[in-house]
């Protein structure tokens, strides 16, 4: 092979004609140089054949080859082994080219004389793989940063709804509370108008037995008098207490007006007609309208 190298023939012309960018080196030289390239080669690097040849092709691969590539070669060669890989070429306008390496040993008289490259220009194809690699990346990245944020939304969204049942149980504690402060005062309502109740009974029945023992009408119809004051007085404690929804706070004027009706009734209704005026401001303290509500029953 080394003859129709040096002096050409049907073997060249056909390397010459090949669109395949095919190279021949001398391993028997240090640095294994270029003894033969083609034209297709030299287009593909955009050199011309003094520039090629005697160079060393890991001279034109660049600064963005593996420097262990040259070394993988060598020893691939020298175990007499093919070797295939993808390279990096830097062309002579800096444009950088990939290709698929693959060389081989010419082995004569059990030696390696030569080594035969061939490169398959594959720029296209890694850089699709490049832009691929680079969308994918930027793909992972838009989707962590997505996943990161909806993870920041979900864990303030787990606040707030944490939050939110921690208020829902306080309010559900307190409605319990005020729903038990209310039977508590339904509870001590009651209780103090059957203790008052029962206060104003014992003086009710005593002044009904005076009333009764007594021969003298005019003693009579006052001691009468008397029971039906008392009997107003707890009318009108049991009014206040039960009739108004907020026991702090009394409408007088619906109050008035039920004690004066339940007042007429209990005594000559036919004869007597209620009327009350007050304005909408008329909303006091028990304090206030247990006294004024005494003066009305005595009237």
């Amino acid at each position: 092979m080394r003859d129709v190298v040096a002096h050409g023939g049907p073997f060249v012309a056909a390397v010459e004609a090949t669109r395949m960018p095919m190279v021949v080196t001398d391993p028997s030289v240090v640095d294994n140089p270029i003894i033969y390239a083609n034209a297709t080669f030299l287009t593909l690097c955009g050199y011309g054949h003094e520039e090629v040849l005697g160079q060393n092709y890991f001279s034109r691969v660049g600064e963005h080859a593996d420097p262990e590539v040259a070394q993988r070669v060598e020893a691939t060669m020298t175990a007499r082994r093919t070797f295939i890989e993808e390279v990096p070429f830097a062309a002579k306008n800096g444009q950088r080219i990939w290709v698929s390496m693959f060389a081989s040993p010419v082995v004569e008289d059990d030696r390696v004389v030569q080594h035969f490259a061939s490169f398959l220009d594959v720029t296209d194809r890694i850089e699709r793989e490049r832009e691929l690699r680079e969308a994918k990346e930027t793909l992972e990245q838009r989707v962590a940063a997505r996943t990161r944020s909806m993870e920041q939304a979900n864990t303030l969204l787990q606040g707030e709804v944490e939050r939110r049942q921690r208020t829902e149980a306080i309010l559900r504690d307190a409605l319990a509370r005020g729903e038990e402060d209310l039977r508590y005062r339904d509870f001590l309502i009651r209780e103090v108008n059957h203790r008052t109740k029962n206060a104003l009974q014992p003086a009710i029945s005593l002044l009904g037995v005076q009333a009764r023992a007594t021969g003298d009408p005019a003693s009579r119809g006052t001691l009468e008098a008397a029971m039906g004051r008392l009997r107003r007085i707890g009318d009108v404690h049991a009014l206040l207490t039960y009739g108004s929804r907020n026991p702090n706070r009394i409408d007088f004027a619906d109050y008035l007006d039920r004690l004066c009706r339940d007042t007429a009734e209990s005594m000559a209704p036919e004869r007597v007609r209620v009327e009350v005026e007050a304005t909408d401001e008329a909303v006091w303290e028990p304090d206030l309208v247990l006294p004024l509500g005494l003066i009305a029953a005595r009237c």
